[in-house]
């Protein structure tokens, strides 16, 4: 009976965490990093995984107005360079919008670099085979990082 008890409580506390965390944001996409530093992006928690940011999704559009049954269709001429017309405002808002977030994902790449630099520097001494081991784990780990750093400077550097 007081396992059974103990049960309810647990599982009751484990609903109400739960349904707060999905409930807070459980139609936004987020951003996860896990502790080997890959990053994921889901709609729902990712386990043993931290969430860095969440976006908010995109608004539907509107539907288009109804043509009058009397006026004659109009063709669209095809747009054959590909290129959207957006308007400036909304293209700007964009533009900074994107810096803003490479800008946070440059500072936490560069936070995991520092720490993978750290970790690989604090076990160069260690020799035995789980030591080198784990070096190489980390010295991949600070190749990576650089790679990622140099990825999202290039592209922040797109950015108008």
């Amino acid at each position: 009976m007081h396992s059974r008890r103990r049960y309810l409580s647990f599982a009751a506390t484990a609903l109400a965490i739960v349904s707060a965390c999905e409930g807070a944001r459980a139609d936004a996409t987020c951003k996860y990093i896990d502790a080997e530093g890959r990053v994921t992006f889901a709609n729902v928690p990712i386990k043993n995984a931290r969430r860095v940011l969440c976006f908010d999704p995109v608004p539907d559009r509107a539907p288009a107005p109804k043509q009058r049954a009397d006026a004659p269709p109009r063709r669209a001429s095809p747009d054959t360079s590909g290129n959207v017309k957006i308007d400036p405002e909304t293209q700007r808002r964009r533009d900074l919008d994107r810096r803003g977030i490479l800008e946070r994902e440059l500072a936490e790449e560069r936070a995991l670099l520092d720490e993978a630099n750290r970790n690989a520097s604090a076990g160069r001494y260690d020799t035995s085979a789980q030591g080198q081991s784990r070096v190489r784990a980390f010295e991949e780990a600070v190749a990576r990082h650089s790679k990622n750093v140099e990825a999202i400077q290039r592209e922040l550097l797109s950015v108008r």
